[in-house]
């Protein structure tokens, strides 16, 4: 009898606009949740797509043994990439590549964009985390971790501009354990997505990129 397989989890994501200004003030005024709730969404964060699938990478066996051997949080998910395009002018659309779910596709695929002359990431941390479930009577204690983060600073980790002025347009990313928080080369990237022409994300001036993913664990 052939043994059971542990499947991989499916995954979607959506994007969102954020509202700094507001984030900013509500964390002045001592307003930032302390707590995060299923259901709940980060302030300033208004939904710009619709769910998207993932492709959930084969490295993901690297996380989740390991995590199950308890060899430490830093296995856990504790952050994510956006992947950008510096266009030449505004509203240009970028053309994602192919994605399988290969060995190659994981970290070293974003460091070879050091090559790229106009793509770069962001290697973000999360900012919130909630346990969701998708069927309360078969999974009442919750079986849908899902993570929140969104786009900071002015260049990603090759130094490429992420801006407005440079037409920056964010149109991927992927989910990621930070390993080691000061080296990207010992990330380990559980999935990836591609958002389609329509859905692309421009930086804009007043606001950033938030990325909500939900692992559906059936």
């Amino acid at each position: 009898m052939p043994a059971d397989l542990l499947l991989p989890p499916e995954g979607v994501v959506r994007a969102y606009a954020v509202d700094e200004r507001l984030q900013s003030r509500m964390k002045a005024d001592g307003y930032w949740p302390a707590v995060w709730y299923p259901g709940s969404k980060p302030p300033g964060w208004a939904r710009r797509t619709g769910w998207k699938r993932n492709d959930v990478l084969y490295e993901w066996g690297a996380i989740v043994g390991q995590l199950l051997m308890r060899r430490g949080l830093q296995y856990g998910i504790s952050g994510m990439y956006l992947e950008f395009e510096n266009t030449a002018s505004p509203g240009d659309p970028v053309s994602p590549p192919a994605l399988s779910r290969a060995a190659g596709e994981g970290v070293d695929y974003f460091a070879g964009l050091s090559t790229s002359d106009d793509r770069d990431y962001l290697r973000v941390p999360l900012i919130a985390s909630t346990l969701e479930t998708t069927d309360e009577t078969l999974f009442p204690k919750g079986n849908a971790p899902t993570f929140f983060a969104q786009s900071s600073g002015v260049e990603g980790v090759h130094g490429k501009t992420f801006s407005d002025s440079a037409n920056s347009v964010v149109f991927g990313g992927a989910l990621v354990a930070f390993v080691d928080a000061g080296d990207p080369t010992q990330d380990l990237v559980l999935s990836r997505f591609y958002l389609e022409v329509s859905d692309q994300q421009a930086k804009l001036s007043t606001s950033q990129i938030g990325l909500e993913w939900q692992l559906r664990l059936q």
